[in-house]
């Protein structure tokens, strides 16, 4: 009897323990399914910033400047420093314009001593592109004969030069008149044609007299003038692209007969300032 007894107690036992759950629960805090969804996704993310192929640049490598397009790009050796930039030093002041060349518009002056950011340069390894410094979100292009380059100027963008800007800033001289002496001075005049796309505001003479005996005197002014014999016909501030007008040359004694040169200087602002270009003309008045 107490045989049987044992044999029904572990019937029920077994019967029991078919019922228990197959595994036992785990305590855990409350935290939603898409967070460890989300934190995969980020591990996976770091893992493929982590693997960049070296060699990769960032920021403007390979980003032409606005309105450019970019014809060749350095392949740098190995990664410049995130921090470090590369640099222009001047050792003199040097003139920073929309383009490649004395034809394009002057936007700032940067002085001897100066230095500024360098993001590019040009095939010709005789401009760099920089960040204004009197304007950062701004660019220009700087001659490179001042310019010295420090930090990882290596690994800059290499650009196409912009085509010359046409027209650009020059004028036509041609002889017009001897207007003979005049206030004390022996007096020539001639005609000043701005063909260019500079207004232009100031001027300057100077002259040699091959023969000799006439001492030629400079003449600056910040008007055109233009004279009948010796009276004042008119006179104009500034000539702007397409106009013309005169200046004159001045001489102690009377260069009539006489072989001479004479040298115009123009520039875009009164008193010689801004942008100056030169022409001469030999003749005899």
């Amino acid at each position: 009897m107490q045989s049987l007894i044992c044999s029904i107690a572990l019937l029920v036992l077994i019967s029991l323990a078919c019922n228990l759950p197959s595994t036992l629960p785990i305590n855990t805090p409350d935290v939603p399914g898409s967070y460890v969804e989300t934190s995969v996704a980020e591990t996976l993310a770091a893992v493929e910033v982590q693997q960049l192929p070296e060699g990769t640049a960032s920021g403007l490598e390979g980003t032409p400047p606005p309105g450019e397009t970019s014809s060749q790009t350095l392949t740098p050796t190995s990664d410049p420093s995130a921090d470090a930039l590369a640099r222009i030093h001047l050792s003199e002041n040097t003139n920073c314009r929309t383009g490649q060349g004395t034809s394009f518009e002057r936007l700032i002056i940067l002085l001897k001593g100066e230095e500024a950011e360098v993001v590019g340069v040009d095939t010709t390894g005789n401009y760099w592109y920089i960040r204004r410094p009197d304007q950062p979100s701004g660019f220009c292009w700087l001659w490179a004969e001042y310019a010295t380059p420090t930090g990882p100027y290596q690994f800059l963008p290499v650009y196409t030069p912009i085509p010359t800007a046409t027209p650009g800033f020059e004028f036509e001289l041609t002889y017009h008149s001897n207007i003979g002496f005049c206030g004390g001075f022996y007096v020539t005049q001639y005609r000043i044609n701005n063909t260019g796309s500079f207004t232009l505001e100031s001027w300057k003479t100077t002259s040699i007299d091959h023969t000799g005996g006439s001492d030629p005197l400079p003449n600056i002014q910040d008007k055109f003038y233009d004279k009948t014999g010796c009276a004042l016909v008119g006179e104009k501030s500034k000539l702007t692209p397409g106009e013309a007008y005169f200046v004159s040359a001045m001489f102690t004694n009377n260069p009539t007969g006489h072989d001479i040169t004479v040298t115009v200087q123009i520039c875009t602002e009164d008193g010689l300032g801004g942008e100056c270009i030169a022409q001469k003309i030999r003749h005899t008045p």
